[in-house]
């Protein structure tokens, strides 16, 4: 157990005193007064303070200025400002919206189950009424921002993409992909980007219009077109590794069998993501010298092999 752990949380939270007085100042023995002579922390405990939604009435104040009202035809006024309501005749303020955009994308939780929860609290707010709010508020909001991140990523050397399915209720087709475009761990900007669609290889040829670099990617024939745009193509190793171990037996005896091809190919996937680890604190210059001194050998010897049992 960690000693002073306990402590240390507490000691990070903001604090509140509850004190704990006699109303009663008689000493219940002789019924003299009785002298308060010091008092000390009893106990420490965390309060959890459940969610709660209130009704915000914006009382706009209007003013009018006499003196410019007697020079001029019509009266002259003058309304404070009022915060601009992130949309328009909607229930959802700033903080609702960003509440579920947090229980939705951090916490997983689904709009369905948030709608559960909103009832509960005495909101009456459908599902879909929350989705839309996400949607709008990335459309008027968001957007420019993403597309922004997006120019940045195009400026980079190297980018990482994949695609992956998942379901998408009531869509026109038949799979759902999101594609994900990434700078790399050591990027001096590391940015994120998801896109949503099909997989047609048109998909990422619309995202990555303008980039010129090297693309890391699972060699999926719809990148092969970005050969074309000054882009070169470099495997994934890690794709590579998934293919031996889907090609493992399924019986447990076979499969632990250190000699056969599968497990081999692993054993060599597996030396060269051991080395990668050893030097991810290093800088670009140390690894590369690392890459070319130990990882290349062991990567022409990786190559040797595939040739030899293809």
């Amino acid at each position: 157990k960690q000693v002073g752990r306990k402590q240390d949380i507490l000691d990070s939270l903001p604090g509140e005193e509850v004190h704990y007085q006699l109303d009663d100042l008689t000493c219940p023995d002789c019924q003299h007064e009785l002298k308060e002579i010091g008092s000390f922390c009893a106990r420490k405990e965390l309060l959890y303070i459940p969610a709660q939604v209130k009704r915000i009435d914006h009382i706009q104040h209007s003013y009018k200025c006499q003196h410019c009202s007697d020079e001029a035809p019509a009266d002259k006024i003058i309304k404070a400002p009022v915060p601009k309501a992130p949309l328009t005749n909607s229930l959802g303020s700033a903080s609702l919206i960003a509440d579920t955009i947090y229980q939705k994308y951090v916490l997983k939780v689904p709009a369905y189950r948030q709608e559960k929860d909103l009832r509960r609290m005495g909101l009456p707010l459908d599902h879909k009424t929350v989705s839309n709010w996400h949607i709008k508020v990335c459309e008027y909001y968001l957007s420019s921002l993403y597309e922004l991140l997006r120019q940045e990523l195009l400026k980079l050397d190297v980018i990482h993409a994949d695609e992956t399915p998942y379901r998408v209720l009531d869509s026109e087709r038949a799979k759902d992909y999101v594609w994900t475009f990434l700078s790399g761990k050591h990027a001096e900007k590391p940015i994120v980007l998801y896109h949503h669609g099909s997989r047609k290889g048109a998909e990422a040829w619309d995202f990555l219009t303008g980039f010129s670099g090297y693309l890391h990617c699972d060699q999926y024939p719809g990148y092969l077109r970005l050969s074309q745009q000054d882009v070169t193509l470099v495997g994934c190793m890690a794709h590579a590794r998934r293919k031996f171990h889907d090609s493992l037996p399924k019986d447990k005896a076979r499969e632990s069998d250190a000699t056969s091809v599968a497990n081999q190919g692993i054993h060599y996937c597996n030396q060269m993501f051991s080395l990668e680890r050893a030097w991810e604190d290093l800088s670009a210059e140390e690894r590369y010298e690392k890459r070319q001194s130990e990882l290349r050998p062991l990567l022409e010897k990786f190559s040797d092999w595939c040739s030899k049992k293809s």
